[in-house]
């Protein structure tokens, strides 16, 4: 034998006793998962919500949660229903009845806004924690439940809009309907499979999608029962009930799905697996490449003990956890041929699919070793610190505090400031020092935001829901014609129109090219980074339409 071939096989070797160091420690670890799972649940508890309280605490409330601050705070459960009424905010009447719960027991505070989707993403994980336990055992069950907080979940649990819910819900009645069809607990889990749906569509109208997974595993069932079960079709059923309740909403939310501002597409749903999983697909490569290492070793080493026998996973489990992991082909599938809005979000539940399929592959791939599990909690929990270190920095203080300090700085004379941005307006008027934010103005129209970018509901949203919001909202023909002279801030993220050297406009700033091909001059006074600051005045006829173009 060369040298060089000595050495290979002595660095295999030692590899290989890694390996096997590593896989022994890994088995302790696993009793110690089987044996004391309750306190572990318990300290991850701990971790979870110390960590999302803080990020919850600190990040700024922005649009899409500022709907949802305004509207939970309306004078009474009454008002809120009638701001629901006009179709702007298309969230069911329950979702917003529980936010103003949580304000009125824990004071209003972005925390308690946020409270109820921490509670429900943590939920998920702890549903999501026994559905895994029960086919695999409690270290892949931490696994799956670790997976859980690296894909978007972990976003979603310090946001306060419906989406954490319906992933709670939407796990819960995962977790109810694998226990009834096994007839464990099976009034108790048929009352709770048909309690979690009502809840998951009285969170969001899309919480339907969580129905399909759970038919689909049904008639999984019923092709292998050669029957019907009919309690456990009453339960999910049932779930829809809801929205009979709901029907006069829905039916108002309806006509804004007409020029709604995200539509589906197929060519979209790659984009909506990446949104929703980012970084997770990072550190399941790195699964992967360690499940393939083990592999080799194992497949090369000495004799191994049999393998153990694997507990049986049933057809309709699989089919449910596949159906779940497929949810972004079916939402726009569904929504191709009906309402025609779709964003990724709306089948957040999808990664619940995942990240049971992730933690029950690895666990058969292994025979049921625990070294890979282990592996996939260490690279999670990595994850984890990442993703809350990195959001830890982004406060209103970050977020609103220079562009506040650029507009104070660069408008000395006390003119409106239209922000030409909803998003950005919403944030600075609801942030901004109040000398500045008594100044700022969006100004809305539907019918040139239709002709701009091919949708309105933004504009007819801000419209709509004013008297609800008490911002500085105004009608964009009728605000040009009363002021002749007005700051425009624009932030170069949304920059569109003749001056955005070709690109197409953007989502939701259609005012800057309204301004320029109207009859209006505008005066770029100064430009810092993205931020924008344009002088606007009628235009004379003989002048162009765009000067002073200046870099600072």
């Amino acid at each position: 034998m060369k040298p060089g071939d000595v050495t290979a096989v002595e660095s295999a070797g030692m590899l290989d006793r890694a390996v096997r160091w590593l896989d022994g420690r890994a088995e302790a670890l696993s009793e110690v998962c089987e044996r004391h799972w309750v306190l572990l649940l318990g300290v991850l508890a701990i971790v979870y919500f110390v960590a999302t309280s803080v990020l919850a605490m600190r990040k700024p409330l922005w649009n899409d949660e500022l709907f949802t601050y305004f509207i939970a705070q309306a004078t009474t459960p009454a008002s809120i229903w009638d701001a629901l009424y006009t179709g702007a905010d298309q969230n069911p009447y329950p979702f917003y009845l529980l936010t103003r719960l949580s304000l009125a027991v824990f004071g209003v505070s972005e925390w308690a806004l946020r409270f109820p989707e921490m509670v429900g993403v943590w939920m998920a994980a702890v549903c999501l924690f026994f559905l895994v336990k029960s086919r695999s055992s409690a270290l892949y069950g931490f696994t799956a439940m670790m997976g859980l907080l690296v894909t978007n979940a972990q976003f979603y649990s310090y946001e306060a809009r419906p989406y954490g819910l319906v992933l709670g819900f939407a796990a819960m009645a995962w977790a109810c309907w694998a226990a009834a069809a096994e007839g464990k607990g099976r009034p108790w889990s048929l009352i709770g499979l048909w309690g979690s749906l009502g809840a998951a569509v009285g969170s969001h109208y899309y919480a339907v999608f969580v129905f399909v997974p759970l038919g689909i595993a049904e008639c999984v069932r019923l092709y292998r029962n050669r029957r019907l079960d009919w309690p456990l079709w009453a339960a999910i059923v049932g779930g829809l009930l809801p929205l009979a309740f709901l029907w006069p909403l829905i039916q108002q939310a309806r006509g804004y799905s007409r020029g709604f501002w995200a539509t589906p597409s197929w060519k979209g749903i790659p984009d909506t697996y990446s949104m929703l999983l980012m970084p997770a697909p990072l550190l399941f490569m790195l699964l992967l490449i360690t499940a393939g290492v083990v592999a080799y070793l194992q497949q090369g080493g000495r004799a191994r003990t049999p393998a153990p026998a694997l507990p049986v996973i049933p057809d309709h489990e699989w089919a449910a956890a596949l159906a779940f992991a497929a949810l972004p082909v079916i939402g726009v599938a569904v929504t191709l041929c009906t309402t025609g809005a779709f964003t990724p979000r709306y089948v957040l539940p999808t990664v619940l699919g995942i990240s049971a399929l992730v933690a029950l592959t690895l666990f058969r791939l292994c025979n049921g070793r625990a070294l890979l599990g282990v592996v996939g909690i260490a690279i999670a929990v990595v994850g984890f610190v990442m993703l809350t270190v990195r959001a830890f920095p982004y406060t209103a203080a970050s977020a609103v505090g220079p562009v506040a300090e650029f507009l104070t700085v660069t408008t000395t004379e006390e003119l409106p400031i239209v922000v030409s941005d909803p998003h950005n307006f919403m944030m600075l008027a609801h942030y901004a020092p109040g000398d500045l934010s008594s100044r700022l103005v969006y100004l809305a129209d539907p019918e040139a935001s239709l002709r701009h970018m091919g949708h309105d509901t933004m504009d007819r949203g801000m419209v709509d829901l004013n008297p609800w919001f008490r911002m500085n909202v105004k009608e964009s023909r009728a605000f040009q014609q009363s002021c002749g002279r007005f700051f425009l801030y624009v932030h170069g993220g949304f920059l569109g129109g003749p001056l955005a050297n070709g690109l197409s406009v953007p989502d939701f700033n259609w005012l800057l090219s309204d301004l320029i091909l109207g009859e209006w001059h505008l005066e770029l006074l100064r430009r810092q980074e993205n931020h924008l600051l344009f002088l606007v005045t009628r235009a004379r006829d003989d002048a162009p339409k765009v000067g002073g173009m200046v870099q600072p």
